[in-house]
């Protein structure tokens, strides 16, 4: 008796099917598939985005840097020794000057007339453009600069991502008259 039971158990077990049918594993695979279809360009656009807005902070950052250091500049100053499209000469109050201008790419000051260039701007944001305008009052009572900026990410033929570009205008008046 011991030895029918222990027939018919394996024949139970020689018969039962412990898998997948072709079909079972084509639907379960196709599942899969649609799954990662909906999940991979939402994984995708969470990276882009990310990558974004990461150069537009770094480009604004820098775009806020310049103007508030150039309103300063000014705004320190005793007089205006001249300004031109792309360059300000600035009195400063131990009768020296201070220049600012742009030099490929990057904004510079410079102290005094044998100073070295130091730049504003970082190596990842390119300026593409500075304008000063004198706003001064005709009496020279008034000295004001306006300024027009523009400034960009230096990722230049690089993905859409990469790239942002922000113009900044501003102006500051001469406290020191």
């Amino acid at each position: 008796m011991n030895e029918s039971r222990i027939k018919n158990r394996v024949k139970f077990i020689i018969h039962s099917r412990n898998g997948f049918t072709f079909i079972e594993l084509i639907l379960y695979i196709s599942i899969v598939v649609i799954m990662l279809t909906a999940i991979v360009p939402f994984g995708w656009s969470t990276i882009t985005s990310g990558v974004k807005s990461s150069v537009q902070q770094e480009v604004y950052s820098q775009a806020r840097f310049v103007s508030e250091k150039l309103k300063q500049e000014i705004r320190n100053a005793n007089g205006i020794n001249s300004v031109s499209a792309a360059t300000i000469d600035l009195n400063t109050s131990t009768n020296s000057t201070t220049v600012i201008d742009i030099n490929g790419g990057k904004i510079r000051i410079r102290y005094g007339a044998g100073g070295t260039p130091i730049n504003l701007n970082s190596d990842d944001t390119n300026v593409t453009s500075l304008v000063f305008t004198n706003y001064s009052s005709a009496d020279n009572k008034t000295k004001h600069i306006g300024f027009t900026l523009t400034i960009s990410s230096n990722y230049a033929g690089q993905r859409q991502e990469y790239n942002e570009t922000i113009t900044l205008r501003g102006s500051a008046e001469v406290r020191n008259n």
